[in-house]
């Protein structure tokens, strides 16, 4: 549903509706809640479907900042960012079954509420202030899910040393017993 409310959204910033863009980002803040609340209730979450949900995201969010840069709001470099960001989690998501990231769980709801802020608020030093968020917290994101995956490689070395170690032990104590 959000890729539907997109171009109406966009066409409603561009020609100042504003109301009309409240109310079809509240829309579509909405449906991205139910279809998760639905999926989660009626336990039929997938994979494929966690990837459809946070591709739709990034497709909603890259195309209001895509507006927001041709407006002149941001700048220009903050999609690029937005892309590695949403790039890496993409691969790391599927190299590893479950990564423990608590920034990255909530950069998407950072990135909406910039955009529900930008619709709200004009300024300079309010846009300059959310760029620096954004950057932080992108920056923040990567660190934590990449000392996640380190810590996960470090102890999966760690384990499997212990086992080599255990298996070692092992087999000269029974040489030691006979």
């Amino acid at each position: 549903m959000r890729v539907i409310i997109l171009p109406f959204l966009v066409y409603s910033f561009i020609f100042d509706f504003t109301l009309a863009a409240y109310v079809l980002f509240l829309l579509a803040i909405g449906t991205d809640f139910l279809d998760g609340y639905i999926a989660r209730k009626m336990n039929s979450g997938t994979k494929f479907g966690a990837y459809f949900d946070a591709t739709v995201d990034f497709i909603f969010i890259i195309g209001m900042f895509r507006i927001f840069v041709t407006a002149g709001l941001y700048p220009y470099w903050v999609l690029p960012l937005m892309l590695f960001a949403f790039v890496q989690f993409m691969i790391t998501s599927s190299l590893y079954k479950e990564i423990y990231d608590p920034i990255g769980k909530y950069y998407g709801s950072l990135l909406y509420g910039a955009i529900g802020l930008t619709l709200l608020f004009s300024g300079q030093l309010f846009y300059d202030v959310i760029t620096v968020s954004i950057v932080a917290v992108t920056v923040a994101s990567l660190c934590s899910r990449l000392a996640y995956l380190f810590h996960s490689k470090a102890r999966i070395h760690h384990a499997s040393f212990a086992i080599r170690k255990e298996a070692q032990l092992t087999k000269g104590g029974d040489l030691r017993r006979t």
